[in-house]
């Protein structure tokens, strides 16, 4: 069943990890996207994980659903091919820092000029307009400039604690995809593309709401909570294991009950919502206390039985072998032509009528550039001719 980006062109002109994202949200709803990338293997590899059966682990797993073209940009032939594609695409995405694309000759104005329909998105560290539009951007210093490093980690005053997956380049990914579709649905009743644009360190900015909220509200500067804070946060049970509960300001008396501490309903220290946050140090050593006396099992059946949120604290193994994982298709697999039989990560959104799905492992380093080629009307001399001049 075609998804809904079906009938969708994206030139994928990215690396990393922000950029090759954002085309991956945009592949598995069934967009054509083209990975374009430098015929030189060595590209590939750089920064990249090489541990899964020889080939860049990182690459496999956000270039699914890619078809694969190698063009070198620096020669005139490879620019020439890559214009001839803009004008039968729809979508092209770079996240190459500021002034790379204008020196290959791929930059908005060029491009816009070629396909006036063309939406074009940019992916970089701080964007247009920005005092640090000209330095280098990473995950980590947009974790760290954006504030969230500041809340992160345990209120001990240690070292600063970054999110344990790049969450900024996948949100950034996730708000150029998002910024994509939306031009499109503009392109439908103006004809023409625009040009988008998705940044690393505005994308956690936009994620600090309410923690945002509490400065302006009371002009503290937040600060680390560790897991949580009062009763919202992880305990350890007896078995070792460590389950997170989210009781909610109604469900405090359920959860005082669950735990087998009642009296601590009315009692002075804890009967507002302010008041556990106050002191939140005695209850939290309080439930501790508590939680100590059971697996973790045991807690997560009781809590659910009283209908508060509860959840085991799994790592990366046990999580990919989890009943939910099977059941919502989120670890999936696919024929990779060197590795074979893999598996992948599944599609998170999920539509009734235009499904996404995983159709094709990501691309060995030019696997399709012969097919891509022949559509743009390439004969095989041709092909071959460009191949031995290492434009492909």
């Amino acid at each position: 069943m075609p998804g809904p980006l079906d009938g969708i062109r994206v030139l994928d002109c990215t690396l990393a990890l922000a950029g090759p994202f954002c085309g991956l949200v945009l592949a598995d709803l069934g967009a054509d996207v083209i990975k374009i990338e430098s015929p030189d293997p060595k590209a590939r590899t750089e920064g990249g994980l090489a541990a899964y059966k020889g080939e860049n682990g990182h690459f496999l797993i956000v270039n699914r659903n890619k078809r694969g073209l190698t063009l070198d940009l620096k020669q005139e032939c490879a620019r020439e091919i890559l214009y001839k594609l803009v004008r039968t695409a729809d979508v092209f995405v770079q996240n190459y820092r500021p002034g790379v694309m204008q020196r290959l000759g791929c930059d908005w104005p060029t491009l816009r000029d070629i396909n006036p329909g063309l939406v074009y998105c940019s992916i970089s560290g701080f964007g247009e307009g920005s005092p640090y539009a000209d330095f280098a951007g990473f995950d980590l210093i947009a974790q760290g400039m954006s504030g969230l490093m500041s809340v992160t980690g345990l209120p001990d005053g240690g070292e600063p604690v970054k999110v344990g997956t790049p969450v900024c380049d996948m949100g950034a990914g996730m708000y150029g995809a998002l910024g994509i579709v939306s031009a499109l649905l503009r392109r439908d009743k103006s004809g023409i593309g625009q040009h988008v644009e998705a940044t690393l360190l505005d994308t956690p900015i936009s994620w600090l709401t309410w923690r945002a909220a509490e400065y302006w509200g009371t002009g503290e500067v937040p600060e680390p909570q560790g897991s949580g804070r009062a009763a919202y946060r992880a305990f350890q049970c007896a078995d070792g294991h460590w389950v997170n509960i989210g009781p909610s300001n109604r469900l405090w008396p359920a959860a005082c009950q669950t735990l087998g501490v009642p009296e601590l309903i009315e009692d002075a220290r804890f009967k507002t919502p302010s008041l556990r946050v106050l002191n939140h140090g005695e209850l939290e050593t309080l439930f501790q206390e508590q939680f100590r006396k059971r697996p973790s099992g045991e807690w997560i059946c009781l809590f659910q039985k009283a209908g508060i949120p509860v959840g085991p604290i799994k790592n990366v193994a046990e999580i990919l072998d989890d009943p939910h994982v099977q059941a919502r298709e989120m670890v999936v697999e696919v024929d990779h032509p060197v590795i074979g039989r893999m598996k992948t990560l599944g599609v998170p959104v999920k539509l009734s009528e235009s499904p996404g799905a995983v159709i094709r492992a990501a691309p060995t380093l030019g696997q399709h550039s012969d097919e891509i080629l022949a559509e743009l009307g390439y004969t095989e001399a041709e092909i071959a001719s460009l191949r031995q001049s290492k434009v492909i």
